[in-house]
């Protein structure tokens, strides 16, 4: 009884790892773009919730301290910035500026008005009459918008 040494070869044909690349190649096609979109609409949002946040702050430090704020935009920089009423003149508060992304455009829109890019809140954190509505439109290239929107009442809402 003689035993012969069998030798089994076992892996993928070239066949079978081409149609696997092809499958993937597809995939990938189809996915990378959706990425890119979600990513793009994602920046659009942070901006608007950042403004949103830095809003409702600026209120709540406006009702607590029980003085006059306001939120100043400079779109040409792509920054903004709070500030509050101290012995007749604005003081930073929180001391930084926040900016969003230069690749978003912002659109504002100050009661009626788009040239303005101060608004106050009073001290009961309430909006001055002259400055409601404030809209804020947060835009890009390609179409993805984000619309933040203060009240007289100090009601802050952001939709797309």
């Amino acid at each position: 009884m003689s035993l012969k040494p069998t030798s089994k070869v076992s892996g993928f044909s070239m066949i079978e790892l081409m149609v696997v690349l092809t499958v993937m190649g597809i995939m990938l096609g189809v996915a990378v773009p959706n990425f890119l979109r979600i990513g793009r609409r994602d920046a659009v949002e942070a901006a608007a919730y950042d403004l949103q946040r830095t809003l409702a702050l600026a209120r709540q430090k406006a009702l607590a301290k029980r003085q006059p704020y306001r939120l100043t935009v400079e779109p040409s920089s792509h920054t903004y910035y709070v500030e509050r009423r101290e012995n007749g003149s604005w003081v930073s508060d929180p001391p930084e500026t926040f900016d969003w992304c230069s690749d978003i455009d912002l659109f504002l829109s100050v009661g009626g008005s788009a040239s303005n890019t101060d608004i106050e809140l009073e001290p009961q954190g309430t909006v001055l009459s002259s400055d409601a509505p404030a809209l804020f439109t947060f835009a890009n290239a390609h179409g993805d918008t984000m619309v933040v929107s203060l009240v007289r009442t100090g009601r802050i809402r952001v939709r797309s």
